[in-house]
């Protein structure tokens, strides 16, 4: 009997404190998926993809929290028919790719109603960006696409294009997002964020410059502990 009073102390004891427990917990993690939506000039080179998410976030105040992240995302293929110089024909390309980030955020709850909240971020992060690059075409090509890495407005073999190319960028984000807390440990939060990455400049023939800049959408949903 006594070992069943103190076991029912124990249970008792524990679940009094489950609640506190939650409100004080030391960081969240979160994991979350949905879609990517190029924007800007990227649209013509690349298309729409899925998306995972991972953060752990920090409490600085009740309202303001610090979140370490990292995302992965693929983004759709897209044809692009590139006339030729000197000739009547064009030439079919396709591309598709994905990038992923590490980054970090700071998170402000800027609305609280029962278990509704909303909150706006803002952050920054380093970004890696890959892109593969195909086409049925054989012999002497041009193509110049930035959002591809790729840039050669002279004939080269089509060999020198085809294949996968990456480059490692700066970049930051904002957006926001609405939360609903379905228990003490769990809540439920959709997120809009936009993604601006810096890239490289690629000389052209003329002897200017394209951007390989960027821009991304992305949409999640997902659960925080």
């Amino acid at each position: 009997m006594k070992r069943i009073i103190v076991g029912l102390i124990l249970v008792g004891s524990i679940a009094a404190a489950s609640p506190a427990l939650a409100q004080t917990k030391p960081f969240s993690f979160s994991l979350g998926g949905g879609v990517t939506v190029p924007v800007g000039g990227v649209t013509e080179s690349l298309g729409t993809g899925g998306q995972i998410a991972f953060g752990l976030t920090f409490p600085v105040t009740p309202k303001l929290g610090v979140t370490a992240e990292y995302g992965f995302s693929s983004l759709g293929s897209k044809s692009l028919d590139v006339p030729q110089p000197r000739t009547t024909t064009s030439v079919s390309f396709e591309g598709s790719g994905w990038f992923q980030y590490f980054g970090g955020s700071l998170n402000y709850t800027a609305w609280t109603s029962g278990k509704t909240s909303a909150y706006l971020l803002g952050g920054f992060g380093a970004y890696h960006r890959s892109v593969y690059v195909t086409t049925p075409a054989t012999g002497m090509v041009t193509v110049c696409d930035p959002n591809w890495f790729v840039c050669f407005p002279t004939a080269v073999t089509v060999d020198t294009v085809v294949g996968s190319r990456g480059t490692n960028d700066p970049g930051v984000s904002i957006g926001g997002g609405i939360t609903y807390k379905m228990s003490n440990l769990a809540t439920f939060f959709a997120e809009a964020r936009f993604h601006q990455v810096w890239g490289p400049q690629m000389q052209t023939a003329n002897g200017g410059t394209k951007s390989a800049s960027a821009q991304f959408f992305p949409l999640t949903f997902g659960l925080r502990f």
